[in-house]
């Protein structure tokens, strides 16, 4: 029975950050659908254009801040491991909303009159996102997921509240008004949880923020991974809409979506897991260390292919039913979108090995290494397989940064376990 129990324990964070991110999903992919359906298409470009903006900005402030958070292990912020990283990110952050904040209005005062794009809102919304996802994943650093899903629970009711009051008070609803209620939302239920994290961390934040220096390097690197990231996940949407047209990416798209619960999984593994693996690192557990992190990645992708075939199996059903046969040409592209997350999954297992071992630079030269081959790849798959060159070439770049990152790994690994 203490097995058991002890098991149970060490399951019950990852169960609860699937949950977690399953809420994040469900408010970022409910309120697009909802959107999509209630706005006019300027409009609702208008939001698609913030929405991925701020996106952005997450991974941005991810390599500016929440990365060297990750990497401490448990405890409150005022703990004596965390305080001084803690209190110094919380400052570098603040001044990252600020900076956030001013580059919004400046785009939009240069926007404005020029298209739908021109959202005031936009400079509520944006900082306000960053503060959430700031809290969120400050609270996971700290091992406290289940506060972390509380945090994005009360985000979804609050949002879904304001959108609901919304569409009833403004008609027809802008983009105006939906980055205002977002951001609103954000801004009340971020700024709350802000308190309750940031407690005993605000006395002497101002003069702490030179000790940031010492970090600027690694923050560097970890942009450098976070940009080759972006282009490494995106690059294809660029190269087939230019190729092909729209019709052809809403189907790559569209045959995407139904993979999308594999790197859901990954990330809320990586969440989780990373309070386990300092564990490990602070007690020199390397054999579990590489358990842990090879488990996973075989578990990982093993799900991701058998999901891809479930998916597939499945699909005249599922386009049959819900979408009048709408996109059943597009099949054929599920085995090979399974063999993307597959790789995707295994790279997201990987990089958070190295994460929290702090290999940033390696990290980073991976990542820009795997991402140039991607898109080299892509512009070759698609001059000779078409679009299914494109889902190959991505494939291609996912697997040769896992790789690339795996004998990193290795090589670390083997000298910490030497000295």
């Amino acid at each position: 029975m203490r097995a058991l129990a002890g098991r149970i324990g060490r399951a019950s964070p990852y169960l609860t950050a699937i949950v977690e991110q399953g809420l994040f999903s469900l408010l970022n992919l409910g309120v697009v659908l909802v959107l999509g359906r209630v706005m006019t298409p300027e409009q609702f470009g208008a939001c698609v254009l913030w929405f991925s903006v701020a996106y952005v900005l997450a991974s941005v402030q991810n390599a500016v801040s929440v990365a060297h958070l990750q990497v401490l292990p448990n405890g409150r912020g005022v703990d004596a491991a965390r305080f001084e990283t803690e209190r110094l990110m919380l400052g570098a952050t603040v001044c990252f909303w600020l900076a956030v904040a001013a580059g919004a209005a400046v785009a939009v005062g240069l926007m404005t009159g020029d298209g739908p794009f021109g959202v005031w809102a936009t400079v509520l919304f944006t900082p306000a996102y960053l503060l959430q996802q700031y809290v969120r994943l400050t609270l996971f650093s700290r091992g406290e997921p289940a506060a972390a899903t509380v945090q994005t629970g009360a985000v979804l009711a609050v949002a879904a509240a304001f959108l609901a009051l919304g569409a009833t008070v403004f008609r027809p609803l802008q983009a105006e008004h939906v980055l205002a209620l977002m951001g609103a939302a954000y801004a009340v239920v971020g700024l709350v949880g802000l308190a309750r994290a940031s407690r005993g961390l605000w006395a002497g934040l101002m003069g702490a923020l030179p000790g940031y220096v010492a970090y600027g390097r690694q923050s560097g690197w970890l942009f450098l991974g976070v940009s080759s990231t972006e282009v490494l996940a995106r690059f294809y949407v660029f190269a087939v809409g230019a190729a092909y047209g729209p019709g052809v990416l809403a189907a790559l798209s569209f045959s995407q979506t139904f993979l999308r619960p594999v790197p859901l999984l990954a990330s809320s593994w990586s969440m989780a897991a990373r309070s386990d693996l300092v564990a490990r690192r602070e007690a020199g557990d390397w054999r579990g260390y590489v358990r842990l992190l090879t488990m996973s990645g075989m578990a990982g992708a093993a799900f991701a292919l058998i999901w891809a075939g479930l998916v597939w199996a499945a699909w005249p059903m599922i386009t049959g039913l819900a979408f009048d046969g709408k996109y059943a040409d597009a099949r054929w592209m599920l085995p090979l979108w399974g063999l993307s997350v597959a790789f995707g999954f295994v790279q997201v297992v990987v990089s958070t090995g190295l994460q929290i071992l702090k290999a940033f630079k390696a990290l980073a030269i991976a990542n820009a290494s795997a991402s140039a081959v991607a898109a080299v790849g892509v512009l070759w798959g698609i001059g000779q397989l078409g679009p299914a060159g494109a889902i190959l070439g991505t494939a291609a770049g996912q697997a040769l940064e896992a790789a690339a990152m795996l004998a990193v790994l290795v090589v670390l690994i083997r000298r910490l376990r030497r000295g």
